[in-house]
């Protein structure tokens, strides 16, 4: 599907992550560090103390004082141009993750790309380093002691995922985006190569910049087009993956691949919108339904798959999308991830303007506010408890307000954890967690540092980790266009009122797509890829038998971690209707499974 000619680009791999992995490490007695190889995995020539294997498309270069081991799909940039010292990340766009290794193996160097869309584990003591592609080939290593992190848990409960540089496993780090590691001496380093920038220094009025900025992203989505091989394009119906469609699709004025989920579900399937995008640029669409049965045995996928529990239930249709593309031959998919966060896209930048707002108010009329809110919180009346939502929110600076968002885990923590859990993580720690990243980077307009928080936060490790882990598991790689790091650069000098203008989002990215899109799509309410949880949970016996079955049950209560009286109630209020408790609901879930394959009794 969509072959095109041949063309000199970097000369690396094209189907970086579609099953590819590697693992290394060195210390006196090095295969201690690392989980038995499975079969399908090769050895790597390496310096005596060191060991290395591979398997699948991975890249393994001898150099002149050393080696060098990367999984790799670059537009631009050249590893075989890595001869010499510490590689050069910046002059790199697309996928990566390099590891490089001095003549005598007691030096590494491990990169991870712009925003860690290959994963890189790490494991370093007394006894030496390891360093993995998939966290479970360091966790059944003999010298891993298999311990599960608290804190690590906590953070999955409020952000849905485990965030770099926490894993599951206490003692192993994830390495986090743009981010290269230093292994010298027995001591390890780690330094920030790449946090997104956002100069503001670009002028003019609407019309050029809109031009300006059509004009990059059509080099950007140009560049990142396959140039060899069966590829494809997901397409939800929003604007992201429909004008990536409709560029390639003008681009060559040949017909564009694209696959697409839906739901039987009202509210939840943007089928229609899919079709209207396809149909306007030519595109060949193909479409499938996921069903709650569906769902169910695609939960078993998620669970096996992905090599940390992964929460965010998108990754349901996300992965029957891969499924469907393999099925069609394709092996290579572009997707639309990083628009909302570049653009200005995301509902909750609008919000949090009026939000700042408040907080900027003289302290005492936002007092008067406060007590208004909280007066109004305290009713029945879902209106009155949104208003007293809001001023309480208002009422925080970020990244604090953001972070309110993704807080599920700190707002029931009395309820929800038990009192040895409570013990071993505070309240504060996810929202410490979230205000390290948020101080990252050079000074930045109030809309632009949550954007970069998004960006290095939702993207890199949830957003990012679900397109990764669902293209893994069926054997497809993907290409992100809008996390191309010039035109996250060229966004970046783009002053603040051309992503959000006053509540109007996308604004000038909506101005250079007019012609290029249907009026309909660029009108169209921010919808996502949700899976009907909420309405499974109360209308699907089934589905509802068997997520009430996991978390009833006897192993998961045992864990002591959280108040079975607690996860009642949530069942509770969600079967009434008074609350929508699905996304933890799924996330107990989605953890208990987890844990059953891939650590009780491993």
């Amino acid at each position: 599907m969509n072959p095109t000619p041949s063309s000199s680009t970097s000369g690396t791999a094209a189907h970086a992550g579609g099953g590819a992995d590697f693992m290394l490490a060195c210390g006196p007695a090095p295969l201690d560090l690392l989980t038995k190889p499975p079969g399908d995995f090769t050895r790597i020539a390496a310096p005596a103390g060191m060991c290395a294997f591979a398997r699948g498309d991975v890249r393994h270069d001898t150099l002149v004082q050393g080696g060098s081991v990367s999984i790799a799909d670059l537009v631009s940039g050249d590893l075989t141009a890595m001869r010499e010292g510490a590689p050069d990340p910046a002059a790199w766009r697309g996928r990566f993750c390099h590891v490089q290794w001095d003549a005598d193996g007691r030096h590494l160097r491990a990169t991870t790309d712009h925003f860690a869309s290959l994963p890189l584990y790490v494991r370093a003591d007394n006894d030496g380093i390891a360093i993995a592609t998939d966290l479970r080939l360091l966790l059944a290593a003999p010298a891993c002691r298999r311990e599960i992190d608290l804190t690590a848990i906590y953070h999955y409960l409020n952000f849905g995922c485990i965030p770099a540089p926490h894993t599951i496993c206490r003692g192993i780090a994830r390495i986090e985006p743009g981010t290269q590691i230093t292994w010298a001496d027995g001591k390890l380093r780690a330094q920030r190569w790449y946090v997104p920038d956002y100069a503001q220094d670009l002028a003019g009025g609407d019309a050029t910049l809109a031009a300006r900025l059509l004009d990059r992203i059509r080099t950007s989505v140009n560049d990142y087009r396959p140039h060899a091989g069966d590829w494809g394009c997901f397409l939800s119906g929003g604007t992201d993956s429909s004008s990536i469609v409709s560029l390639l699709a003008r681009a060559s004025g040949t017909s564009v691949d694209t696959f697409s989920i839906g739901f039987a579900e009202p509210g939840y399937d943007e089928l229609g919108f899919a079709r209207l995008a396809a149909q306007s640029c030519g595109a060949r669409p193909h479409t499938d339904l996921v069903t709650s049965a569906r769902a169910l045995e695609l939960l078993g996928t998620v669970v096996s798959a992905w090599d940390q529990p992964f929460g965010n239930a998108s990754a349901v249709p996300t992965l029957a999308c891969a499924e469907l593309a393999r099925a069609n031959g394709v092996n290579l998919l572009l997707a639309g991830d990083g628009g909302d966060e570049i653009f200005g896209g995301n509902a909750r930048y609008a919000k949090d303007r009026v939000m700042e707002a408040y907080y900027r108010l003289p302290s005492p009329l936002r007092a008067l506010g406060n007590a208004i809110g909280h007066a109004a919180g305290r009713r029945h009346s879902h209106l009155l408890q949104r208003i007293g939502n809001f001023t309480e929110r208002a009422s925080l600076p970020n990244p604090d307000r953001f972070y309110s968002d993704d807080s599920f885990a700190s707002d029931y923590y009395d309820d929800l954890l038990t009192a040895d859990f409570r013990d071993a993580v505070s309240r504060e720690a996810s929202l410490e967690h979230m205000r390290r990243v948020y101080a990252q980077g050079s000074d930045a307009t109030a809309l632009h540092r949550i954007m970069r928080l998004d960006l290095l936060h939702a993207i890199a490790q949830n957003d990012l980790v679900k397109v990764h882990g669902a293209c893994k598991a069926r054997g497809v790689s993907v290409r992100f266009p809008y996390l191309d790091p010039e035109l996250v650069a060229f966004a970046g000098r783009l002053p603040e009122r051309h992503k959000v203008r006053g509540l109007d989002k996308r604004h000038l990215f909506k101005l250079a797509m007019r012609g290029v899109l249907p009026e309909q799509i660029l009108r169209k309410k921010k919808q996502g890829f949700g899976l009907p949880i909420a309405v499974w949970l109360r209308t699907d016996p089934a589905f509802g038998d068997f997520i009430r079955g996991v978390l009833g049950d006897r192993r998961t209560r045992e864990r002591g971690w959280f108040m079975p009286a607690c996860i009642e109630r949530l069942l509770a209020e969600h079967a009434r209707g008074s609350w929508d408790h699905s996304a933890a609901i799924w996330q107990f879930v989605v953890l208990e499974l987890w844990l059953r394959e891939h650590f009780d009794g491993a």
